[in-house]
């Protein structure tokens, strides 16, 4: 029988936020189901230095999920081709799509088909769009930049995407690549491509934004007004 020794329990970064509001107001937290009130007696100099404390504490957290998506596979995913011999490229056949009104959380599915009794595709509500799996939908504005400050593409075409499921040797993703503005036009902004790639393997599956210029393979920045 192995033992493992019981180590000593990190703070969360709720107990830290917590610690840190604590320095500023005395108040038990055991009771929860009790207004907090010292919440309105921070002096506002102080809430700007909570803010900005609870902001550099969850900055690891984020940078953490925009770094788990290998470059590889942002690469593939926005040239729409493998980069590498580990990474296999499935392209879906889209020939037959179809529309649902409300299909979930509002959302109507303007475009969707499906791969393995799975629908994959673009819903919209308003004026918030966002792609679409298996019942669930994930917004667009809410995806992951991948190389920051990226602005986050809030639309696409999904007639004119290219879309595809990426495969390694440990996750996959579902991943549309499009164009711009510039699609039917000259120029070189014609080069540049989008992608949103949502991990299939997390628990809770993220999306992630990429972009990049088809002719090379690193990803670059676009230019935005």
């Amino acid at each position: 029988m192995v033992c493992v020794a019981p180590q000593k329990k990190s703070a969360s970064l709720g107990e830290k936020a917590i610690a840190v509001e604590d320095e500023f107001c005395d108040f038990n937290y055991d009771d929860l189901s009790k207004p907090n009130p010292c919440q309105n007696n921070i002096p506002p100099n102080k809430k700007r230095i909570l803010h900005l404390t609870l902001v550099i504490l969850l900055a690891p957290s984020i940078a953490s999920h925009a770094t788990s998506l290998p470059k590889s596979v942002r690469e593939s995913c926005v040239l729409d081709h493998t980069t590498s011999p580990n990474i296999h490229l499935h392209r879906f056949a889209t020939e037959i799509f179809y529309e649902q009104e409300n299909y979930a959380d509002g959302y109507d599915a303007s475009y969707y088909f499906f791969y393995r009794d799975k629908e994959i595709g673009y819903a919209q509500k308003a004026q918030t769009n966002a792609l679409l799996y298996s019942g669930k939908v994930y917004r667009l504005v809410d995806a992951i930049s991948t190389s920051s400050p990226l602005q986050i593409a809030t639309e696409f075409s999904p007639a004119l995407a290219a879309w595809s499921k990426i495969t390694t040797a440990q996750q996959s993703y579902i991943c549309v690549s499009f164009n711009f503005d510039g699609i039917g036009h000259s120029g070189t902004f014609q080069n540049f491509r989008g992608a949103f790639l949502l991990d299939l393997n997390a628990s809770k599956s993220h999306l992630y934004y990429a972009e990049g210029d088809i002719r090379r393979t690193a990803t670059t920045k676009r230019k935005t007004k």
